[in-house]
């Protein structure tokens, strides 16, 4: 036995193969036979995409990607021939070839029955790759506020037609593993904060074209700072249902007011993500209504305005027209008042006449303006001053306020007006010496 054993020994030491290179050799066969089979799988799997059909399948039926391919198609053109504006799209694309899309789909629909039973857990009324990514949001959705249309109590709130979303929106990391990827407030807060400044923005642009970017901002910033969505949120009772943890942010209130804040953009988002065909105007009805319940006693204000004018830049959509139409646009404070009392040496300048306060209200900072006069015998002369979150409005309302102080204003327009007088007999004298 043991010389047989020797023997065998020897003949793979005659070989040249000990045992390590025995092992080698095994693991070469065994990673050969791999690369073999990684191989095979890509052709087949190269075939399978290139021939549409599933392994093993040369029955010639159809398969799970045909039929999702096949409803994709079907979706997409029910999307397209359903919507408004369609004979807009048969103009461009002609008559033959929307004869041609719409016998198309009448044809899917007919083999629509055939293959959902010939597979029923495949959809024929939407992709496998949809995803609850929603419909965006254009400036062409939303329209202007209008007092009378602005609610007198609380709207109802929008439903989240998702329960996963609903429950993320109140819940806060300290209550899961804290792992990156659990659902909660955070993550959706992130995108409903996009939307909220999106929908404010559009919609004030439209109330308020007379309005500067800087004015614009400041009335966006009242409805989506932290203080207002925490009204908003505990308004609708979310303090209630967030579930933050034990003790979680006792005693401080500016951390609260974040958290309450946070969570109401959340909702926002759970609104719009769980429902991509509705979800967005649900949303944006909602926070109009909202919305305008806080700005009410502006939007009033612009309605009552003499000023009537529909910015061009929401109107120049597609073609612009070769002629915009002019239109008459009042003159704001400043100008009146430069159009009444400027003249050559007659100087008005605006300037801080306080030191900067916050508004007790927004927290935000506040401004006072004088306008002064050096010209018509005076020097320095303040004439009037105005508080505002800007310095532009806060002057602003300084020159209204100079303009509606007549006792004021008489003996500056009166000198005004003996100069202007003097100026045409100068040029009156002067025509009249060219033409002699």
């Amino acid at each position: 036995m043991e010389s047989l054993s020797k023997s065998h020994k020897r003949k793979h030491l005659q070989d040249g193969e000990g045992p390590e290179d025995r092992t080698r050799t095994k693991h070469q066969k065994h990673n050969g036979d791999r690369k073999r089979d990684s191989k095979s799988t890509e052709v087949r799997d190269s075939n399978r995409e290139d021939n549409g059909s599933e392994p093993g399948n040369t029955s010639g039926s159809p398969t799970q990607t045909s039929l999702r391919k096949a409803a994709s198609l079907l979706k997409a053109l029910n999307e397209v021939l359903n919507q408004d504006g369609i004979q807009d799209l048969s103009t461009l694309l002609g008559e033959e070839a929307m004869s041609k899309c719409t016998q198309l789909r009448n044809s899917l629909l007919e083999h629509k029955q055939k293959f959902k039973s010939s597979s029923p857990d495949i959809p024929t009324d939407r992709s496998h790759d949809d995803h609850n990514v929603p419909k965006s949001l254009s400036a062409s959705s939303v329209t202007p506020w209008t007092a009378s249309t602005i609610p007198t109590s609380l709207p109802p709130l929008p439903a989240v037609i998702d329960n996963t979303l609903e429950e993320a929106a109140f819940r806060h990391t300290n209550t899961g593993a804290g792992n990156y990827w659990d659902l909660t407030y955070e993550r959706l807060e992130w995108v409903g904060d996009a939307y909220l400044e999106l929908t404010a923005t559009l919609l004030i642009s439209q109330t308020f074209p007379t309005f500067t970017p800087g004015k614009c901002s400041q009335l966006r910033e009242r409805l989506v700072k932290n203080s207002q969505l925490c009204q908003y949120s505990t308004d609708y009772g979310f303090d209630k249902r967030a579930k933050l943890g034990v003790n979680f942010g006792v005693g401080d209130r500016e951390k609260m007011t974040k958290i309450f804040g946070d969570i109401f953009e959340a909702y926002v988002a759970a609104v719009i993500l769980s429902d991509p065909e509705n979800g967005i105007t649900k949303a944006q009805n909602w926070l109009k209504d909202i919305f305008g319940m806080t700005l009410r006693k502006d939007i009033e204000a612009q309605e009552r305005s003499e000023v009537k004018w529909q910015n061009p830049m929401w109107k120049l959509v597609g073609d612009i027209p070769q002629v915009v139409q002019q239109q008459h646009v009042e003159l704001n404070a400043k100008d009146r008042l430069q159009k009444a009392l400027g003249a050559k040496g007659v100087k008005l300048t605006y300037r801080e006449v306080a030191p900067e306060t916050k508004d007790r209200i927004s927290k935000l900072p506040l401004f006072a303006v004088g306008v002064f006069l050096t010209g018509w015998g005076e020097k320095d002369k303040q004439l009037g001053f105005g508080t505002a979150l800007g310095k532009k409005e806060a002057g602003m309302k300084a020159a209204e306020m100079a303009m509606r102080d007549k006792r004021l204003m008489a003996p500056l327009l009166e000198k005004k007006r003996l100069h202007d007088e003097q100026i045409e007999l100068e040029k009156k004298a002067l025509k009249d010496a060219k033409d002699s």
